[in-house]
């Protein structure tokens, strides 16, 4: 197992059940799993070995349990179809398997809550490249969350708001993402739906007082 795993910072993220789970494959893997600080460009990623470190995981440390436990699923899925094929399309027809794989012993009411299982049996069916991109599934797992965050669909159009560092104006939907201008740099950026934003920023509340 590696030593720079926070075994018992991880335990703590995880449902009680799927632990069991996770330490055999921590055991039985060469695999650093490092608990991140948040990001708001992606929830997890999987990194191959080099000649000076092997391979490592992280998820971002303020995930609900069950987000956690899905991003670390998933990014586990990347290592073990490396391990079977080294190449192949990152989230194709071998990582798909191996990831269906990989959550089948989670499948369970003792894991996961019954509003989670159901989507997640739709999610398993064709999983997209990021967990962020299935807004089905986002939006049941926010349930867990504290203190969730507004998602940027939930906010009226023209409102302002925060989100990786920058401030915000909600615009109108395109397909599937909305398009906002942003006030920092007076670009327009195509935002999903789901990410989670900030009304809270101190640029935003003093734009908005």
């Amino acid at each position: 197992m590696p030593r720079a795993t926070d075994i018992l910072g991880l335990r703590a993220r995880l449902p009680r059940r799927a632990w069991p789970v996770v330490e055999l494959w921590l055991r039985r893997n060469p695999v650093q799993v490092r608990i991140s600080a948040p990001r708001t460009t992606k929830l997890g990623d999987y990194r191959v070995a080099t000649r000076t470190q092997g391979h490592r995981i992280s998820v971002n440390g303020d995930l609900n349990k069950y987000a956690f436990l899905v991003v670390l699923v998933h990014e586990f899925a990347h290592y073990a179809t490396f391990q079977k094929f080294h190449r192949h399309e990152p989230h194709g027809t071998e990582w798909k398997a191996e990831y269906k794989r990989l959550m089948r012993p989670f499948l369970s009411r003792e894991v996961f809550p019954a509003d989670v299982l159901r989507v997640l049996a739709l999610h398993l069916d064709d999983a997209p490249s990021s967990s962020c991109t299935d807004h089905g599934l986002m939006r049941v797992l926010r349930r867990y969350d504290h203190a969730p965050r507004p998602f940027l669909e939930e906010l009226e159009e023209n409102t302002v708001f925060g989100f990786n560092d920058k401030i915000f104006v909600k615009g109108k939907q395109l397909r599937k993402r909305f398009r906002c201008s942003c006030l920092n740099n007076r670009r327009v950026y195509l935002i999903d739906p789901t990410a989670e934003v900030q009304l809270e920023h101190p640029l935003v509340v003093r734009r908005a007082s």
